[in-house]
């Protein structure tokens, strides 16, 4: 499964990757205006989220991680270089592992 979704106000893409398989999901770079967005979608395709996963700090909206994580119980993540805080940090080669991916 693969979203590409859209915040108007910073120019945000966020993006759900999910196994159909498993329903396992993963969405990056959720903003915090469209959290409510973001969970209709994910309960509508019947997905558990694992993880809410940022690229990188963002200057141009606050992120939805924490509040993705606080409703449904996933983990957030971004790289260890950024200067945020993340239940995982990940550094180059590391991955994030959902479903069968």
């Amino acid at each position: 499964v693969f979203s590409q979704l859209f915040e108007a106000s910073s120019c945000t893409y966020t993006y759900v990757l999910a196994d159909a398989a498993t329903g396992d999901a993963v969405v990056i770079d959720p903003v915090l205006e469209t959290v409510p967005r973001d969970l209709r979608l994910l309960r509508e395709l019947g997905l558990t989220l694992r993880y809410a996963a940022n690229t990188h700090c963002h200057a141009d909206h606050v992120t939805g991680s924490g509040a993705l994580r606080h409703a449904l119980g996933c983990r957030s993540a971004i790289g260890r270089d950024s200067g945020a805080s993340a239940d995982v940090m990940l550094g180059e080669g590391d991955e994030l592992r959902f479903g069968s991916f």
